[in-house]
């Protein structure tokens, strides 16, 4: 993939490990690109940057969703909990990886299990909030208690609806218990326009059903 490619050799020209310049998306490729925002070994108005977040932007539909994170094979759990059962499950892990939040000021560290595919966008995300943060009053900077991702099910934990991006590991949940549908979120928003312009779609600007824990990588 070129443009993780890209992001590689932005890493190695700043001396960030992150194992082979091979243009897969993974947990080193991801925690490198936190490491070295957060370092500040790579700017955020670095012109190759900008141009990988702008390539992050052109987020997969449901029509592409298979092609990009991979081809879910599934049946239903049978206990009508909109659960799913995922048929090669060894398979279906080898699109996973695990990368680290952890943004001071935080209460631990949060270890999130994400599609590969996600993984860069998900890490540069949090490394900029990070930045953010440090630039306001201590009073002022936000910090996530919870985030969820992977969650084999269907949309509203029900059978009729369609798959939940959470099945591919392509979205996060922040903080759901202060976050549930249709309540006024206590995330900033300048934290949701970043997470935005790192390709993420905001469940909150939904109209009929708003989601305000929800950022998933698909249109």
């Amino acid at each position: 993939m070129k443009t993780i490619q890209n992001l590689q050799s932005i890493l190695a020209k700043a001396g960030v490990d992150f194992g082979p310049t091979d243009g897969i998306p993974g947990a080193k490729t991801a925690n490198g690109l936190f490491t070295a925002l957060t370092s500040r070994l790579v700017s955020l108005d670095d012109p190759a940057l900008i141009a990988a977040k702008r390539a992050f932007l052109e987020t997969p539909t449901r029509k592409t969703i298979s092609a990009a994170y991979g081809n879910l094979e599934y049946k239903e759990s049978g206990k009508d909990d909109g659960r799913i059962v995922i048929l090669n499950p060894a398979a279906w892990q080898k699109n996973f990886c695990k990368i680290t939040i952890d943004i001071p000021g935080m209460e631990k560290p949060i270890n999130l299990t994400v599609n590969r595919g996600i993984a860069c966008q998900v890490s540069g995300a949090f490394a900029e909030i990070q930045l953010a943060n440090e630039s306001l009053p201590e009073s002022e900077r936000w910090t996530p208690k919870v985030i969820q991702s992977y969650c084999p099910r269907h949309n509203r934990w029900d059978s009729a609806m369609p798959l939940s991006v959470h099945s591919w590991a392509a979205a996060i949940d922040i903080d759901p218990k202060q976050n549930g549908i249709g309540v006024k979120t206590n995330i900033p928003a300048w934290v949701i326009k970043i997470l935005q312009t790192w390709g993420a779609v905001w469940g909150g600007d939904w109209k009929s059903y708003p989601d305000p824990m929800h950022f998933q990588w698909m249109r």
